[in-house]
């Protein structure tokens, strides 16, 4: 009689389990309501806003950021002379004096960089 007992409690608790583990699957829904997949769709705007400002506003601040880099590359063009007109420059500005005013010389896009 006593092992049946204890049988039936082993057998309930393992129910029990069983239920509580099934119920973490069901939609959260009102009491079990039928939910359409129509219904489930929503439009998400997964775009990054900083907060305290409107898309607008972030819009034109990166605008203007996206300027201000494109700027900046044009200013950077580096060396337009070559390096004999370097040399010679050098030469001419440091007199008896080989190696001072170590300068790198840099170019881009070219023998005469891009103009």
């Amino acid at each position: 009689f006593i092992t049946q007992f204890t049988t039936m409690q082993f057998r309930a608790i393992i129910l029990a389990a069983l239920a509580a583990t099934g119920m973490a699957f069901v939609p959260s829904t009102g009491k079990f309501a039928v939910v359409s997949r129509s219904a489930q769709r929503t439009v998400t705007n997964m775009a990054y806003v900083p907060d305290g400002l409107t898309p607008a506003q972030y819009k034109k601040l990166k605008a203007e950021e996206d300027k201000k880099k494109k700027d900046n590359k044009k200013k950077m063009k580096g060396s337009v002379e070559t390096l004999t007109q370097w040399q010679a420059r050098s030469a001419e500005k440091f007199k008896n004096m080989p190696g001072a005013g170590h300068v790198y010389v840099k170019i881009r896009g070219g023998e005469l960089g891009d103009r």
